[in-house]
């Protein structure tokens, strides 16, 4: 069966910051379980600024949003997510490199868009160039995050202080580490660490924070990490998407 091209939402770099580029390259931007909401728009806006590229967020759920933690699992539990990068996949191949064939691609996702993002960079055909999970881990019955180590840079980034056991707390993260440390490859891999912030800590509107108040999220939230982040993330996608 023919995977369909997922509906999308794409940003370009503020005018001021514009590039005179005629085809700057691309970021996926894969939201986290509560679906395509303000805050990814906003993350995908300001990587856009911070980087000259295109940023591009497929709509996995397909206009649905998760209002509340419920809803939000209930769409991510029922979300097939061999397809979801099959998806991603279709929209690398048929739409943002159908005029430039060699168009450099990376990928960024948060929580569970940083699990597809590393999910993407393991199963895709043609390399992407770089990818930067955050506080996201595929399961192995997923794919092996072994191999992206052979095929495309990775840049990840985690809270010291995150409780989700098995997914994104602190021996996950190590066990990923370790994972990458003894794969064969030759592509460069860095693992950030947060001491004082937990889960989705890259998130800061009224929504996203009413949620984390309401889940009981440890972690600072402190704007001082989120501007570290973004710019250790922005210098990382423009050294190997130019």
């Amino acid at each position: 069966m023919t995977v369909p091209l997922p509906p999308f939402i794409s940003f370009k770099p503020s005018a001021e910051k514009a590039d005179d580029k005629l085809s700057p390259p691309a970021i996926i931007v894969i939201q986290e379980w509560w679906g395509v909401n303000e805050q990814i728009k906003l993350h995908a806006q300001t990587l856009a600024d911070l980087t000259g590229a295109e940023t591009v967020i497929p709509d996995l759920y397909k206009g649905k949003l998760g209002l509340d933690a419920e809803e939000a699992s209930h769409l991510m539990d029922n979300l097939d997510f061999k397809n979801a990068v099959e998806e991603i996949t279709v929209l690398c191949t048929k739409e943002l490199r159908k005029d430039d064939p060699d168009r450099k691609i990376g990928a960024i996702g948060f929580c569970m868009g940083g699990s597809l993002a590393l999910a993407t960079a393991a199963l895709i055909d043609k390399p992407l160039a770089a990818v930067a999970p955050f506080y996201g881990i595929p399961p192995e019955a997923l794919c092996d995050c072994g191999v992206i180590v052979g095929k495309t840079p990775i840049q990840g980034h985690f809270g010291d202080l995150d409780h989700f056991k098995g997914f994104t707390d602190k021996p996950s993260v190590d066990a990923l580490e370790a994972t990458l440390k003894g794969a064969s490859g030759d592509k460069p891999f860095e693992i950030f660490r947060y001491e004082k912030e937990g889960h989705a800590f890259m998130n800061y509107d009224e929504f996203s924070m009413t949620q984390v108040k309401k889940l009981g999220f440890p972690g600072a939230f402190a704007k001082e990490d989120r501007d570290l982040a973004w710019s250790r993330v922005s210098e990382f996608f423009k050294k190997y998407l130019y």
